[in-house]
């Protein structure tokens, strides 16, 4: 594959993608950024995004303005504070009255 500095992509929308910009996969709609470019050797070229860490055709992408979410630093947690979260939890589904929440929908009612 070629150098990723030389290369430019174009996308579905018939807009340039370079390195850093963002992007939208046009089957899930994903938004995320560009971290790499490179060409294979039957010429089809192929786009690295940052959110998923896997390669997309470039008729696949779309530029666009929209900014991506930025990827969140994974963390491990405390036996803890994964208690204290299961706890709230359960508070809130606990808190709901399913028979206060209206009539029958679906098929039986």
């Amino acid at each position: 594959m070629a150098d990723a500095e030389e290369i430019i992509a174009v996308g579905r929308n018939k807009k340039t993608i370079r390195v850093g910009d963002a992007v939208k996969y046009v089957n899930s709609d994903t938004v995320s950024r560009v971290n790499e470019i490179k060409k294979d050797d039957q010429g089809k070229v192929w786009v690295l995004l940052e959110s998923t860490d896997l390669w997309y055709r470039e008729e696949t992408l779309e530029f666009t303005d929209i900014r991506p979410t930025e990827k969140r630093e994974e963390r491990e947690y405390t036996v803890e504070e994964l208690e204290e979260r299961f706890r709230k939890d359960r508070e809130v589904a606990q808190s709901f009255d399913l028979e206060k929440i209206g009539g029958g929908g679906g098929a039986g009612g």
